[in-house]
């Protein structure tokens, strides 16, 4: 296809597709290449195909062109901030200076954006998701089998099996199944014009020979599918069209079942009021009871806490209890302990007492014995003899004193009393050995 009638099929197409959105607001346009130039009618569009609204102040009725230009550049930039769109190499000037090449590029890129894109079958979108469609869509069409744009459609049989399907009742494949390919595809765009509203926008003899290109086989079968979705989308809306009817229609007999029944209603309406005032007085009644088994709740909840704090406190003093418990029980095994060491000490004191005491007894008998005999030594050895014994003497001296410093008194006189009787004895025997030698020597 030469690049004119490329710009054809896009002119066709693009001005049906511009209208039916511009129609929304009672708007429409006739020439793609200067209908848009003055900016209004742009600014419309980008707002109905986005559904965002356009905020910036512009010119409603442009006279100049300057005018003009600030309001395409305004449409531009909220396609660029706001729609996040770019579109290359085209400017303000392009719409007012009427460049239809320029113009349509800027449309083809909004319609791959915002009709093809969106296409999704399957796991595939865009392109391969709507030729995937027109796969799934004519599945079971004798001698139909698609796989390319540019090959699957030539010989028409595509194009009928696309229209049967929309319409079975009125469209019928097997007429035009044994027409020849240009008889097949004149039939299919005929039927999509008057029966789906799809622009004819494609020349029979240029597909038939493959001249048309890709792009405009892309754009002609977007529109078949878009009007299938259209008819799916206005059977929708017809089934809840008639949803609601069938509703209404029971809401009207309702309402005339109410209007029959209406004293009825008024007077049960009554009963309820009556039955109302009286549940409401019931109702104040237990809240008035139920504030009152609030309040001893609460009081009662005061109570136990009083309770449990007490119970903690003795709780306490118990366990302080036991400790003191636990330590005089240690402090009375102790003083018993302490108390068995003393009885032991006081009886082993006890009878060491009495072993010391018979002892001393034995001692100052042996005393009173060596006494009697260092009197009578002393009777023998000493030639002058006191008119007092030692004897008596002794018995002065240690009178009045303690037993045991008597013993050590008595101990010290007989120690004194034997050195005493050794230095005599020694002296004797002195004596005795003189006169033995004496009396010798008289011999002689």
């Amino acid at each position: 296809m030469a690049g004119k009638d490329w710009e054809i099929v896009q002119e066709k197409a693009f001005t049906a597709w511009v209208n039916s959105v511009l129609d929304k607001r009672g708007e429409k346009i006739s020439d793609v290449g200067k209908d848009l130039s003055d900016g209004v009618k742009l600014i419309f569009f980008l707002e109905l195909i986005s559904s965002k609204k356009f905020n910036k102040k512009y010119d409603f009725e442009p006279k100049a062109r300057i005018n003009m230009i600030q309001n395409v550049a305004l449409a531009l930039k909220f396609l660029d901030e706001e729609l996040k769109i770019k579109v290359q190499g085209i400017g303000s000037e392009d719409f007012v200076d009427n460049n239809k090449k320029m113009i349509l590029g800027f449309l083809w890129t909004l319609y791959r954006k915002y009709r093809i894109a969106v296409i999704s079958e399957g796991d595939k979108s865009s392109e391969e998701g709507l030729l995937l469609w027109c796969k799934n869509t004519t599945t079971g069409y004798d001698g139909v089998n698609i796989t390319s744009f540019t090959k699957s459609f030539r010989d028409g049989l595509a194009f009928l099996a696309l229209s049967h399907k929309f319409e079975p009742e009125s469209f019928k494949f097997q007429e035009f199944e044994a027409m020849d390919p240009i008889a097949r595809l004149n039939a299919a765009f005929d039927f999509a014009e008057k029966g789906l509203g799809v622009p004819k926008l494609l020349e029979a003899e240029e597909v038939m020979r493959g001249n048309t290109d890709e792009r405009s086989l892309v754009l002609y079968t977007s529109l078949f599918f878009h009007a299938y979705r259209a008819k799916e989308e206005k059977a929708r809306l017809e089934s809840s069209k008639n949803e609601m009817a069938n509703r209404l229609a029971g809401l009207e007999n309702s309402l005339e079942s109410e209007k029959v029944s209406r004293e009825q209603l008024i007077k049960q309406k009554d009963q309820l009021n009556s039955l109302l005032a009286s549940l409401e007085s019931e109702g104040a009644e237990r809240e008035k009871r139920l504030r009152e088994l609030e309040a001893k709740l609460d009081e009662t909840l005061k109570n136990l806490e009083l309770e449990k704090l007490a119970r903690m406190e003795l709780e306490a003093r118990l366990a302080k209890t036991e400790k003191d418990r636990a330590i005089l029980e240690l402090k009375l095994a102790e003083a018993i302990d302490e108390k068995s060491k003393l009885e032991q000490q006081i009886e082993a004191t006890r009878i060491r007492g009495a072993a010391e005491a018979q002892g001393l007894g034995l001692l100052r008998k042996n005393l009173d014995t060596h006494v009697h005999d260092l009197l009578k030594w002393q009777k023998l050895t000493m030639e002058n003899s006191s008119s007092s014994s030692i004897d008596d003497q002794i018995i002065v001296e240690v009178s009045g004193l303690p037993f045991g410093e008597q013993v050590k008194h008595l101990a010290t006189k007989l120690e004194a009393e034997n050195l005493a009787i050794m230095k005599l004895l020694n002296q004797k025997e002195d004596d005795l050995k003189t006169q033995k030698l004496k009396s010798s020597k008289s011999k002689k």
